[in-house]
């Protein structure tokens, strides 16, 4: 059992796997066969088993995590086991100590070209010219299909596209000059040139910083194996980096604790028309909050937790709003996927002033709270200036 355990991991993992089936039970079993495949619901793969019991069908739905266990747990009673991928057909059969003979032949069966029951969504990088770098970075096979380990990746980068598109309707200059902070292996870096310059013809100059050197050099190989000549990377700090160009967007996604607060600071002082962050930790609202009339809830670690998370985002929307900006609080992704899912949209407003009561209600909520937070006392000098 354990070999064809390793048999569908395998196949599963390297994104061949069609179909399988286990039929022929050793004893007496209300279930006379299994069949799993691959499925998306709502653009995330699971693997669907049908149980045949009598003349009706069961199904669940599993995860990969999930399918190992299931499997060992459910499957040991089957004499016959058959597995259909894109390469091979494996044919085995299963003695009663769990061993198993394997015999392979040429594929059968090809993969559909939708494993959804729903309908499918049409995405921005759904293009031939978006296969390069989709192959390159891993998300895409050689017959141009998004793998269905990385539908979900796939997925998270067309939905940060989207909110990309809706933002610089905004702001219509034709040429955009971008900061990344803590831009990582850079999937979304790399899509957001990718959209800007070759679908929507914008000339672009992006920077993606890192404090990895190794993530560094591999991001600029790859950016210049694609011809993104004005795709450039660096090692550096959030807090430390500068520059004497204008920037017009200003992104941040899930850089830690007060790291957000540090590339906020640095959008706002250069007067960042875009600003795109999703906040990723919230150590230091956790530390600082109190409020006696909300101890029955702050007192369960979990539930401070995400509070301190909330209240740290909402107090960041208020400082953005006080010097200037429009800010909208968006689900990044699905919170299936992670609790790490707000995405601060802020846009420059035109002709803006300081606004005194935005940042008076800020202050009385953090008072309420006992909080003294970065994002405000980095901009302490810009906002005393002001009151």
């Amino acid at each position: 059992m354990n070999t064809l355990i390793d048999l569908i991991s395998q196949v599963t993992e390297n994104q061949t796997f069609i179909r399988c089936i286990w039929s022929n039970p050793r004893q007496t079993s209300d279930c006379k066969k299994i069949v799993m495949r691959p499925i998306l619901i709502k653009e995330t793969l699971f693997y669907q088993i049908s149980k045949t019991i009598g003349t009706k069908e069961y199904h669940q739905n599993l995860s990969l995590a999930e399918l190992q266990i299931w499997i060992s747990e459910n499957c040991h009673i089957f004499k016959q086991f058959q597995l259909f991928t894109t390469t091979e057909d494996y044919h085995a059969l299963i003695n009663k100590k769990g061993k198993a003979t394997i015999k392979k032949s040429p594929p059968s069966l090809t993969l559909p070209a939708s494993l959804s029951h729903n309908r499918q969504k049409k995405y921005i990088l759904d293009t031939p010219s978006s296969m390069p770098f989709l192959k390159e970075l891993g998300l895409m096979d050689d017959q141009g299909q998004i793998k269905p380990s990385k539908y979900d990746k796939y997925k998270q980068i067309n939905r940060y596209l989207e909110i990309v598109a809706d933002s610089i309707t905004e702001v219509p200059e034709k040429k955009l000059r971008i900061i990344d902070f803590g831009c990582g292996k850079s999937y979304l870096t790399f899509a957001l040139y990718h959209y800007l310059t070759v679908l929507l013809e914008k000339e672009v100059e992006v920077i993606g910083l890192d404090l990895k050197a190794d993530v560094i050099a591999f991001c600029n190989d790859l950016a210049k194996k694609l011809g993104y000549t004005k795709l450039y990377f660096q090692v550096g700090d959030i807090g430390k980096y500068t520059t004497n160009q204008p920037i017009d967007m200003v992104v941040s996604l899930h850089a830690c604790n007060i790291a957000t607060d540090a590339a906020l600071e640095k959008a706002i002082r250069w007067g960042s028309k875009i600003i795109l962050a999703v906040p990723c930790c919230h150590h230091e609202a956790y530390t600082q909050i109190q409020n006696d009339d909300l101890n029955p809830i702050l007192k369960h670690g979990i539930l401070k937790e995400r509070i301190a998370a909330l209240v740290t985002d909402g107090l960041r929307a208020q400082i953005l709003e006080t010097v200037g900006y429009k800010v909208n609080m968006i689900e990044f992704i699905d919170m299936a996927h992670t609790p790490k899912n707000i995405l601060i949209k802020a846009i420059l407003k035109k002709n803006y002033q300081f606004d005194s009561t935005a940042y008076k209600d800020y202050q009385n909520a953090s008072h309420m709270l006992h909080l003294d937070l970065s994002l405000a006392n980095m901009l302490n000098d810009l906002l005393d200036k002001e009151v």
